[in-house]
């Protein structure tokens, strides 16, 4: 936005998603040297990620790198923030010190912003929030893209619900162990919300295990294991994205326990990566609710639009699917992760 007022515009107004670029008495930004051959000036956009902590994430960033690509005009600077809050402020401070145009940050955690966005609010950088959520006033960034976590929560428990109700078994008691995200994490916070907007309907239902396993494979697989030798019964295993259930499956497979389809134990997971569509069709997994990690179109998007002074929505929600044996051979061979 700032090579606009290079250009001789003495004022430029972001409406919509509550965002102005306030023009103060502060040297004019520094005019950038990168450009294309054909002397085009890029668009420089830092985008900071919580880190590589699943299969889902990786598809993220890899939509992002192949978005904000040089021959599309833009000039990305990515930063991995290795699963470390402290780092994402930090990296988010130097990308306001490189006077960047625009920064993108998929939070790990929603606190701990407000001084940050502040400051780049002051130096007239619009910053996108991704993925998940922030605890900030909502004037100092310009926009979220990203999922519906409530709803994805609520899908997930609606389907439990239908499918007893189906097998006739809506009046059985029904205990549930819950392998939860990353606490503090918009997506752990919001589908458990959602799930639980559903569970408290139902008083034979009954949380008889609930434990964080931050999205990982390893440590689904580890919580699971504990839960396991607690010897805690339990009809339904619900995890709070795909990795952490494939490593619940792993434990379970290593005491012997059968799971999904045609068994005493329901399966219920979110993401829905390729392999847990794998998974669904075989029967192991019996729903996984789509979150869908291809957002960085509506990132660029947005970006196009304030370039161009267009008001922009706050919220943006992506498409997503609830995938279950019915659905899900029609998706598997055109997943793109």
């Amino acid at each position: 936005m700032k090579r606009f007022l290079l250009w001789g515009l003495a004022v430029l107004f972001l409406s919509g998603c509550g965002y102005r670029e306030e023009q103060k008495n502060e040297k004019p930004p520094i005019v950038r040297a990168e450009t294309l051959d054909t002397g085009t000036v890029l668009i420089t956009v830092g985008f900071i990620q919580t880190g590589k902590e699943s299969d889902w994430r990786d598809a993220n960033t890899n939509d992002f790198l192949q978005t904000f690509t040089r021959e599309k005009g833009y000039n990305l600077i990515y930063i991995d923030g290795n699963s470390d809050p402290e780092r994402q402020v930090k990296a988010a401070y130097d990308l306001i010190a490189q006077n960047v145009d625009y920064i993108i940050i998929d939070p790990i955690v929603e606190d701990g912003w407000e001084d940050v966005f502040m400051e780049a609010k002051e130096k007239g950088i619009p910053v996108i929030v991704s993925d998940r959520q922030v605890n900030v006033n909502a004037s100092h960034y310009a926009c979220w893209v990203g999922s519906d976590f409530y709803k994805e929560g609520q899908n997930a428990a609606k389907w439990l619900e239908d499918y007893l109700e189906e097998k006739g078994r809506e009046k059985e008691e029904i205990k549930i162990v819950l392998l939860e995200g990353t606490d503090g994490a918009t997506a752990t916070r919001g589908r458990t919300e959602g799930l639980y907007s559903v569970i408290d309907r139902h008083p034979n239902w009954k949380v008889v295990a609930k434990e964080f396993g931050n999205f990982t494979q390893g440590e689904g697989a580890q919580v699971m294991e504990g839960i396991l030798n607690q010897k805690i019964a339990f009809d339904v295993v619900i995890a709070e994205n795909d990795n952490m259930m494939f490593g619940a499956m792993n434990a379970m497979d290593q005491q012997g326990i059968v799971y999904g389809n045609g068994t005493d134990i329901i399966t219920i997971s979110f993401d829905a990566l390729h392999e847990a569509l794998a998974k669904v069709i075989k029967g192991e997994l019996m729903v996984t609710v789509e979150c869908n990690p291809l957002i960085a179109g509506l990132s660029e998007k947005a970006i196009l639009d304030l370039e161009k002074g267009r008001r922009i929505e706050k919220v943006h929600f992506v498409q997503e699917t609830v995938f279950t044996q019915e659905n899900t051979v029609l998706h598997l061979m055109e997943r793109k992760y």
